[in-house]
């Protein structure tokens, strides 16, 4: 079953164009949606601006009358929303008052009409649109669910790297992997000399550390992906490991239904005037 989440903050319809949220609110937010993720329920989810910098069309008698920006006799409005697969109402309720939501604002719990849910008459009406327009959906679900799984898999790699467990690291990789790195021998191939590479190079990590991640791009294609993101150690701030974001490109492949790492290529930025 199908729920979408409706976030509704009060005070939102009067907001200024670009407004945007608090940012620690975001940090909170962005754990909650990947505890959504990580459940495997998660299916998609936006923020939107605000209504100032949209416009609202209304019919009156038919006709198309387009009022720009904010329309007056608006009391709330649409935040943004989650749209997530759960198996009951209750779940999706459950989900919903997990959410580190402050006191201005509401979440409307809104199941979503599967075909089935409609009449015969009605499902005959709409069963050429439905096939066609399913298997688009279809195909667009499926590389949704896919860019999902690589994110995750990047987010199990760097918990698994923050505890140094090297097992929970190499379970990420293909057996042919290719790895080039910020330190000799620059390119490594296979999981035996992989393994090695780690476990050579976690003892001189931080004692406790975090990762930190930003710009992160997914494209998938089939049974093949790619990944390119920056990330940085966040920890002792006089570590040399602290200092700086480091940039990281993957290459990943679907092998028994899931996703391994194939090629992963890590490197620093330089000033080619001063090195």
């Amino acid at each position: 079953m199908r729920f979408m989440l409706l976030m509704i903050p009060q005070g939102y319809e009067n907001a200024d164009p670009g407004a945007m949220p608090d940012a620690k609110a975001v940090e909170a937010m962005m754990k909650y949606n990947e505890a959504l993720q990580q459940a495997g329920v998660l299916i998609t989810l936006e923020g939107l601006h605000p209504p100032s910098m949209g416009a609202r069309v209304t019919f009156s008698e038919g006709n198309p009358q387009v009022t720009e920006g904010v329309s007056p006799d608006v009391k709330e409005v649409l935040g943004g929303y989650w749209m997530i697969q759960v198996n009951s109402k209750e779940e999706a309720i459950a989900w919903a008052a997990r959410c580190p939501a402050s006191a201005n604002e509401t979440i409307e719990i809104r199941q979503v009409q599967e075909f089935e849910d409609f009449p015969e008459d009605v499902q005959e009406a709409t069963a050429e649109f439905t096939e066609s327009f399913s298997n688009t959906t279809t195909a667009i679900e499926q590389t949704h669910t896919a860019e999902a799984q690589i994110r995750q898999l990047i987010v199990e790699q760097q918990h698994a790297i923050c505890s140094k467990d090297v097992d929970q690291i190499m379970s990420c990789y293909a057996d042919e992997i290719i790895l080039f790195d910020v330190k000799p021998p620059f390119q490594t191939q296979g999981k035996e000399a992989v393994r090695q590479l780690w476990e050579d190079s976690l003892p001189y990590f931080l004692d406790s550390f975090e990762m930190e991640t930003r710009d992160l791009t997914v494209t998938v294609n089939d049974n093949l992906a790619t990944a390119h993101w920056l990330f940085r150690f966040k920890g002792e701030q006089d570590h040399p490991a602290t200092q700086m974001w480091m940039r990281a490109t993957a290459v990943y492949q679907k092998h028994q239904g899931n996703w391994q790492i194939l090629h992963e290529h890590i490197s620093v930025p330089f000033d080619p005037t001063t090195a």
